[in-house]
């Protein structure tokens, strides 16, 4: 009795791994025809884009600041 029980519950998974793996090939077969499509993330598109700047000249001196700083701590936290 319980060995029916088994076979019966391994048919039902069997029917629903069918059915998974119908519904992934169907997708999958979906997703590789869109891939010939331009991939839009629609980033340029979007407002808080609007009135921002570009990092100017003057960026690579905080960099260089930034480093001196934590130089400078550095040392004073290894030379106490």
């Amino acid at each position: 009795m319980d060995m029916g029980i088994l076979v019966e519950d391994n048919e039902e998974r069997s029917k629903l791994q069918d059915r998974i793996s119908a519904d992934l090939r169907e997708r999958a077969s979906r997703s590789s025809k869109n891939e010939g499509e331009k991939d839009v993330d629609l980033v340029e598109d979007s407002a808080f884009i609007e009135g921002t700047k570009t990092s100017r000249g003057t960026s690579w001196f905080w960099i260089i600041l930034i480093i001196l700083a934590i130089i400078s701590l550095g040392i004073i936290f290894f030379l106490h």
